[in-house]
């Protein structure tokens, strides 16, 4: 019961947190709660821990690992693919996730990362291990098989569409081709785990079947299991009913729409740019601007990017902007902390990104502006928002994105004095018009 009443706990943080991982994870407490106490806490653990480790992966990645992870395993993919290609006599310069094949360019996207690929094979390698093979060693080999094998599949399949492209059959590497490329290449990969089960199950001593003792334990009385029904239902209907009216109490302050954002700050002339309703889906904003900047003898351009938000839960947040800042080609040289002075008398911290692809470098600052605080940190604008959410009503809040080209022979110290100046002189006294304090 204890159990049931953290994982609600659990459920009502990640939802007014905007996190969808704890919201998931309470709901497998729950079942899990509700297990223990039909079955026994022996008797779970020894028939069905298996089962419940297995329904442990309706629980998601947190966003900002599973970006970051993307990322890495989507460069590692390509820089496999490239050698792939060189070996074979095909000449390709890889220029991050962009692969110059000459006359045709391939941008390597986050499908073909492998990271999907590998929640899914871990969860069939434990499929066939628990089935197939005995002996710890060999379950474990098998799962450290997942991830080279993922890699290398995706690099494999990148590779085939680089053939693909330098033949003049690019179109194949779109649309529905380049769906069942990845269902064909996760098939591949699952008949290997599946082989490879065999092999091992053929080394070393033959399993034995053997018959488990269930000891059982004794069925409670009538009372008890009426007690207990009645515990729960109060706990989850309560629950529900309590989280149900909290979150329709939410304050949802009066603001100025970015309609009337000014395209004339300090000197920078800027255009308004819209977004796609594709993109608009995936950012979950109630609002935003997103405009382009430029400003006379200044061989630079500013992108502003600022999504609103009236309420924040699951799958209608901010969230961090570094994986979306990465790709297209350029590569993160240095990320850093940067404090900077704003008019009104205080100092407010900045993520700044430093990015880079040949020649061409690019400066990003962000930060998140909500409810009156300036924060950097996702893992803090969690926090923050749980506890607004208890205490004031409010999760309204927004993501602040800058991004500034640095054109080649330009130092970069001048630069970041321009994208700083561009924030404290001009952006940050706007903010508050639109983004409620």
């Amino acid at each position: 019961m204890v159990a049931a009443f953290f994982s609600v706990l659990l459920i009502c943080i990640g939802e007014l947190g905007s996190v969808e991982t704890l919201v998931y994870l309470g709901i497998w407490g729950c079942v899990t709660s509700l297990v223990l106490t039909l079955y026994g806490v022996r008797r779970s653990l020894d028939h069905l821990f298996f089962p419940l480790l297995i329904l442990l992966f309706i629980v998601p990645m947190p966003p900002y690992i599973n970006q970051i992870l993307t990322f890495k395993m989507k460069m590692a993919a390509s820089t496999l693919s490239v050698e792939m290609m060189r070996l074979t006599g095909i000449s390709v310069l890889q220029t991050g996730n962009i692969l110059d094949l000459g006359a045709n360019k391939m941008q390597v996207v986050d499908a073909c990362s492998g990271l999907r690929y590998i929640v899914s094979m871990v969860l069939i390698a434990l499929l066939i291990g628990h089935f197939s093979t005995t002996g710890l060693w060999r379950k474990i080999f098998l799962l450290a098989l997942v991830y080279p094998l993922s890699i290398f599949t995706n690099a494999l399949r990148i590779y085939i569409g680089g053939v693909l492209t330098i033949n003049g059959f690019e179109q194949f590497n779109d649309g529905i081709y380049h769906e069942v490329q990845g269902v064909i290449a996760f098939l591949a990969a699952g008949a290997v785990v599946f082989c490879c089960a065999v092999l091992l199950q053929k080394i070393g001593t033959l399993r034995q079947t053997a018959k488990l003792a269930d000891k059982g334990c004794p069925s409670p009385d009538f009372r008890t299991v009426l007690s207990i029904t009645f515990l729960y239902v109060v706990l989850f209907g309560g629950s529900g009913w309590a989280f149900h009216n909290l979150t329709n109490t939410l304050i949802i302050p009066s603001r100025t729409t970015f309609a009337s954002f000014p395209m004339e700050i300090t000197g920078w002339h800027g255009n308004r740019n819209y977004l796609s309703q594709e993109i608009l889906d995936s950012l979950w904003a109630d609002d935003y601007i997103n405009a382009t900047f430029v400003k006379k003898d200044l061989p630079n351009t500013i992108y502003l990017l600022i999504p609103y938000y009236q309420y924040q839960e699951t799958r209608h947040t901010a969230h961090a902007p570094q994986s979306c800042l990465l790709g297209g080609g350029f590569e993160l040289v240095r990320s850093s902390m940067l404090k900077i002075a704003v008019p009104s008398g205080k100092d407010i911290d900045i993520s700044l990104l430093h990015l880079k692809k040949d020649e061409t470098q690019m400066l990003a600052a962000y930060f998140f502006y909500e409810r009156g605080r300036v924060i950097t940190s996702p893992f803090k604008n969690k926090l923050y928002l749980m506890w607004d959410a208890f205490r004031y009503r409010r999760t309204d809040g927004a993501l602040v994105r800058i991004e500034m080209t640095v054109p080649p022979g330009q130092n970069l110290t001048e630069a970041q004095k321009i994208l700083t100046g561009f924030i404290t002189d001009g952006l940050w006294p706007l903010l508050p018009t639109y983004i409620p304090d």
